[in-house]
């Protein structure tokens, strides 16, 4: 998440964090330590601990603290502990001195047994306006606890998603869009160079949804599989307008 080339999901959450209204969408997120790692798994169970500069679902572990111990998974590995201190070694081990965020575990919905969350794209027009030109599911892999497409997710037309968890659509497709407008809106006021946002979205049980992951340069190919094939070259015209594409 290096947006404009000098920002860290560190820094992403803080500025957000910062925007009252959006505060709410955003899960705690702290750097690494031994001892933030025990506050924030005895607070939410489960945690995910990310590379603070990485992209693409590369090197992100999911952790929890369950009845009996405590395990890691990174990928399709999964590792049991029966203590803390020997998972927490274990971590160490796996991230060595790269510099690491925690973030609070969100519990994702499902679509047939697979882990989902969403896409939004908003980008600055040739006009130098916010919009937000698309929204997508994305689905992971049946084994793996990321939902990036270079990891082995698909796509989904958010709308079947929705549907399945009881949603109101259009209404809630519309608040979606309107919070991708303003984290977009002040996350430009962090990041004056920023054209364009990514923004992924987890939804809780609640239909919550939770900003997990702020992309500067985000891939748009998960777009071109929408029936509506306008959304996505309309993408493709701004990323070429800025020189993204």
């Amino acid at each position: 998440m290096n947006l404009g080339g000098y920002a860290t999901k560190q820094n992403v959450s803080d500025s957000l964090l910062k925007q009252g209204e959006i505060s709410r969408n955003v899960p705690e997120t702290r750097l690494y330590s031994k001892g933030t790692l025990k506050t924030m798994l005895d607070t939410y169970k489960m945690v995910y601990v990310k590379p603070n500069s990485g992209t693409g679902g590369n090197g992100v572990i999911r952790v929890e603290r369950k009845e009996n111990g405590y395990s890691f998974q990174l990928h399709t590995f999964v590792k049991k502990f029966p203590d803390f201190d020997s998972m927490a070694a274990a971590l160490r081990k796996r991230i060595k001195k790269t510099p690491y965020v925690i973030q609070q575990g969100i519990h994702l919905l499902r679509h047939k047994g697979r882990l989902f969350d969403l896409r939004i794209m908003i980008q600055k027009n040739p006009s130098g306006v916010w919009e937000t030109t698309g929204i997508i599911g994305r689905i992971g892999h049946p084994r793996k606890i990321v939902t990036n497409l270079c990891r082995g997710g698909s796509s989904k037309p958010v709308e079947v998603l929705l549907k399945e968890h009881g949603a109101d659509i259009k209404r809630y497709q519309a608040s979606l869009r309107s919070l991708g407008l303003r984290a977009a809106r002040h996350l430009n006021k962090t990041f004056p160079r920023i054209k364009e946002v990514g923004l992924d979205i987890g939804l809780d049980p609640n239909l919550h949804p939770w900003i997990l992951e702020a992309n500067p340069r985000p891939k748009i190919r998960g777009f071109k599989t929408l029936k509506d094939q306008s959304i996505y070259r309309k993408m493709l015209r701004y990323q070429k307008y800025h020189g993204h594409a």
